[in-house]
Formats: C-alpha cells, structure tokens, sequence
C-alpha cells in the first residue's frame, strides 16, 4: 500500500490485489467486548523525520501517542528492566557475580576472536555470566533452533552492546541511560494499529480484497488469480513471504526453487487474555526466558492508552517452528494461563473474561548461512524478472513498520525510474 500510495503521486497506474478480506497484512486489530488486540506486538518506531512526518499527517497528529518504553525480563523471580546487560541489580548476588566476571573476561581478552555464529556472538560480546542466566536460554526457547545455527547480522543492530562502565553502573542500580533502538514509540489512540492500514488504504481507493495469486509466470508476465482471472502485468511488487512467492512462479528455475525451500522462520502464537480487575503490570512488554513459562514475552495492549482502565488486553506469545506438531488451542490456552498465573502477576482477583488465539505462520525469518548466501541471488533474479519482492517477509529480513513503508517508497522510486 505504501508503494501503491507513491506510485499514485508519481502518477503510474496500479492495482493492489489483497489476499484477505481486508488490507494490511497483519497490521490488523481485532476487538471483543472492551478488549482489542493486535497480531503480535505493533509500534511505530522512526529513526527518520520525513516518515514520521507522513504517518503522522496521515493518522493525524492527535491521533498519536508517544510513549517511553517500559520493558523488562522476569527472571529468578525479580524483575529487572531490559536490557538484561545493563540492568543485573536486584537479581540473585551470585547471578551479579557471574555477569561481571563473565563480562570482565571478554574485556580481558587481548584479540577478538573468530565468530561464526550467534552462539559465539553473545560469548564474545558478554561473557559466559550473561550467555547462561539470560541470552542463552531466553534466544534458545524464542529461536527454536540451535544457536550456532544463527549468523549475526540481525543481532548487530538490535542487541545493545553496552561499556565496562554500563554494566557495572546497572550492578549497582545507578544505571540512568537507555539502551535500544525502541525507547520511544508511538501508537494510535483509537483504533488499534489497523488504523494505520485503514488510512493508507482509504488514500488508495479501490483495492481488489479476497483475491489470491495461484500462479505467476515470468516467461509471458501474467498472474492467475484463485477466481479464474489472468491478469497481464509490466511489474509486480509482492508483499507476500518470499517463500510462498518462489513457490508461486510455475517456470522458476530450479535454482531458485532450491534456494526458496532452504529458507527458514519461525511462527508465533498469540494467546490473547482480556482480564477484568486492578492493573496488572505498568509495563509495555516483559521477556521471559525461563522454560518454566511456555511464552517467551507478555505484551499489555491496555498500557499503550493514556487512560487507565480496569479492562486490560494481555498477550502472551509463543514460537514453534513451521514443521512442529502444535498444540491444540485449547492445550495452549490452558497451559499459558496456568504459566501466567505461575509469575505472581495474574492473582485471584483478576478476572479472565476472554481467551482467544490468534496464529502468526510466518512471523520472524532465521538469519542462517543459507539465507546470507542465497537471498541477494534470489532478489537479483525476481528484479530482473519484474518481479519487487520488498516487506518484512519478502525481502526476507527483520524490519520495523516504518522500513516497510520505506520499502514501499523506495521501490515506487525505482520502478518510476
């Protein structure tokens, strides 16, 4: 929609077919009763003033609120604020011990070692301390893979790496400064995030819903549609997973299909919890890395508002890989709520009036060697074909709302060209 709005002011004609019976992807809001609750966590987070300006003139100012985040790990039963690197005071003292001497040794070290993967990343950068009470366990139970599985360049720019002096101020709970790339967002007043596609979708005007590609063919630049109609086209932009987009192109060659199927991710369940009683938690999300809890975060949707209420929409999410056996509903909803209640937050006066499940099939993409080696030869070929495969999910890669509508920008751009 981003690249449709831009390619509208650049004055070239387009039409955006939509899979669903409405637009935006998951950038969708589902309501019941006096609780809402988003696919997964969605906040906006700008790095860049000219879109942040064009969001904000789309949604209206007023209709946004900026928030300071409030994040933490629950672990040892104590709650410290994230990151976990900077904030060890409170926790256990021979848990304090372990993270300093751990992270005094990496300092020690007079050449930087060899690394290969993200197993190796967390040792260099944290030491041993860190890796067992926190980073380990809390990206082995998210990742589901092994973690020398993983290369790192997703962890360069969203994991903070902080001084010898951040580390040891946060030991002693005299740490003031804030660490990541989200300590400030903003979120819709009304509407939940969907707002956000809503009004992209409203400057668009017509968009064809409930239309589903079966079928691309490059050789003669025609897609079929799951309603019988094949449609001629000079380019394509695809939001959709790139896997499913290779999959889709009956004359890919058989490189491409190999190199499609090698591509991995994650999925995510959210089990959804509107809970009636006195405030939970101030917090807007809190990580939880201990296997005792069967979800690895709890987001509290109700704190994204500047009114208080005693109506409170709480997620818990939980990944499994594609070809894992899930649960049934039922069995996750049950054994979330009795994990929730198993960290002291949820007490016998809160009152559980909704429970609902949503399922995220493509949610995070693994950073593994075959993607890093294969994925610019795959987006060389599709471009080179007409074919713009950009987004979080096709391009392949970890982004925020506001790279996506870049993406979209950048690609009307270049197709204007």
């Amino acid at each position: 929609m981003s690249c449709g709005l831009h390619l509208k002011e650049l004055g070239i004609p387009f039409q955006i077919f939509e899979k669903e019976s409405r637009p935006g992807g998951l950038i969708r809001t589902e309501k019941s009763g006096e609780y809402q609750f988003d696919y997964g966590g969605h906040l906006l987070h700008f790095r860049g003033s000219d879109l942040e300006d064009s969001v904000k003139g789309l949604l209206g100012e007023n209709n946004l609120v900026r928030f300071k985040r409030r994040s933490f790990i629950y672990s040892n039963k104590v709650l410290t604020p994230y990151p976990f690197q900077v904030n060890t005071f409170g926790l256990p003292a021979e848990v304090i011990r372990d993270c300093l001497l751990g992270f005094f040794d990496t300092k020690l070290k007079a050449s930087r070692a060899k690394i290969d993967n993200f197993f190796e990343w967390i040792l260099f950068h944290f030491g041993f301390g860190f890796a067992h009470h926190f980073f380990f366990p809390f990206n082995q139970k998210f990742w589901r893979i092994p973690l020398t599985e993983l290369d790192t360049e997703w962890a360069e720019w969203s994991v903070p790496k902080p001084t010898l002096k951040d580390v040891i101020d946060g030991a002693l709970g005299i740490n003031v400064q804030d660490f990541g790339y989200n300590i400030y967002f903003y979120y819709p007043k009304q509407g939940g995030v969907e707002i956000l596609a809503k009004s992209l979708a409203e400057k668009l005007g017509k968009i064809f819903l409930n239309r589903e590609i079966i079928s691309l063919n490059l050789n003669n630049r025609k897609f079929l549609l799951d309603n019988g109609e094949e449609i001629g086209y000079d380019k394509v932009i695809s939001t959709m997973p790139l896997k499913e987009l290779i999959l889709k192109i009956k004359d890919a060659p058989e490189d491409l299909k190999k190199a499609g199927e090698g591509l991995r991710y994650i999925s995510v369940l959210c089990v959804n919890l509107g809970i009636k009683g006195p405030m939970i938690s101030p917090a807007h999300w809190i990580y939880f890395p201990e296997d005792q809890f069967n979800f690895y975060r709890a987001g509290f949707y109700s704190n994204f508002t500047e009114k208080a209420s005693e109506h409170q929409s709480v997620v818990l999410e939980i990944t499994y890989l594609p070809d894992q056996e899930p649960l049934k509903d039922k069995d996750y909803l049950k054994q979330s709520l009795e994990d929730f209640r198993k960290t002291g937050l949820l007490k016998d006066e809160h009152l559980v009036e909704y429970t609902g499940v949503m399922k995220i099939p493509y949610a995070y993409i693994i950073f593994d060697r075959h993607r890093k080696s294969a994925l610019p030869g795959i987006l060389k070929f599709l471009e080179e074909n007409g074919v713009y495969s950009i987004g979080r999910y096709g391009r392949w890669t970890y982004s925020t709302i506001e790279d996506s509508i870049r993406d979209g920008r950048e690609t009307a751009k270049k197709i204007a060209r």
